[in-house]
């Protein structure tokens, strides 16, 4: 499973990438830092601390706005345009596909 494994540096890269367009992705999804929050489960403080760059995201928040943005159908192009959302992630999740298609075929 190499494709859950990152860098360091590349951890914080894509922390920064995606806390750089946090108040431009909330506004696409006409979402309000509370109801993201939530959905995330941190408080409205500490989204409000991570969007206006005072606290840096852990990489478990991270994941968690990432898949937040990247199912919304309004943020979804734009957190792909951004390179915010890690490709080795599409890679994982697409040779689960394959994998469940091929299962179906040999009946496994």
């Amino acid at each position: 499973m190499d494709y859950w494994r990152f860098l360091p540096e590349e951890k914080d890269i894509l922390i920064q990438k995606l806390t750089f367009a946090l108040p431009a992705l909330r506004g696409i999804t006409k979402a309000t830092q509370d109801e993201i929050a939530n959905a995330i489960g941190v408080s409205r403080q500490t989204y409000n601390a991570i969007e206006i760059q005072k606290r840096t995201m852990s990489w478990n928040t991270y994941i968690s706005l990432i898949l937040f943005f990247d199912y919304n159908p309004n943020s979804h192009i734009m957190i792909r345009q951004l390179e915010a959302f890690p490709a080795q992630l599409d890679e994982c999740w697409l040779l689960d596909e394959i994998a469940q298609d091929r299962n179906k075929l040999t009946g496994d």
